[in-house]
């Protein structure tokens, strides 16, 4: 081949790159100058959007009720996760937590196998039994009444006024006889249910030591009114 038609081939090939040079300017710059009409073509759409979430009750309260959706639905997630914390929760350590959050400091038994819990509630002492695997404990209030043995008018006012008592309190009251102190001792009890599902539990227990001393006060008056009675009769 001469060198005149190798000089040919090349202006021909040098050509056709300039062209195709030119060609992919010229794209790229109808493509540059479309970007910011399709940006003018976006803004009036947010801004309709805009427009018609601020403007349309409906759509107003469609965020809200899906913000109330979500937020029920957070709190119910909560509600579940306390529920699962609360039910590995044993009776007895449900128990104790509660006495501390109702200010009632405690003690419990030395003794292996004595699961009594020690605790003052407004000035009066009390003791618990239960266990973890029970649903249920026991409350003693001991020994906060007597009368002497001996003396057979009261101890019939006593066992009167404690009938009494039973028919109309929740407590169950009793009572002991000690031949060698020569007292006749009062004693009240009461079970309940302790589980993490009775709403409002510091309240409950509140509620069920407060039934002690209206045994208390039951017994009291009820044996007040049958002296003056016996007085009455003897007038």
């Amino acid at each position: 081949m001469q060198q005149k038609d190798i000089m040919s081939i090349l202006g021909v090939i040098i050509k056709s790159v300039c062209q195709l040079w030119k060609d992919c300017r010229d794209v790229s710059e109808i493509q540059d100058s479309d970007a910011p009409n399709a940006k003018v073509m976006e803004e009036p759409e947010k801004q309709r959007e805009k427009y018609e979430r601020e403007e349309n009750p409906n759509a107003r309260l469609y965020d809200k009720a899906i913000a109330q959706m979500e937020e029920e639905r957070r709190k119910k997630e909560e509600e579940k996760r306390q529920f699962i914390m609360e039910e590995t929760k044993g009776t007895r350590d449900l128990f104790m937590e509660t006495l501390t959050k109702i200010g009632c400091q405690y003690e419990l038994a030395e003794e292996e196998g004595d699961n009594r819990i020690f605790f003052a509630y407004q000035g009066e002492h009390f003791f618990a039994d239960t266990t973890n695997e029970l649903r249920y404990v026991h409350l003693w209030d001991t020994h906060w009444g007597h009368v002497e043995l001996y003396d057979i008018d009261e101890f019939t006012r006593l066992k009167k006024a404690i009938n009494g008592s039973n028919l109309n309190n929740s407590v169950t009251t009793v009572y002991t006889i000690d031949e060698d102190g020569k007292n006749v001792n009062v004693h009240s009890k009461s079970i309940i249910l302790f589980v993490s599902q009775i709403p409002d539990l510091e309240d409950y227990l509140r509620l069920e030591l407060n039934e002690f001393f209206r045994a208390h006060q039951y017994v009291g008056t009820e044996m007040a009114k049958l002296r003056e009675k016996e007085e009455a009769v003897r007038s």
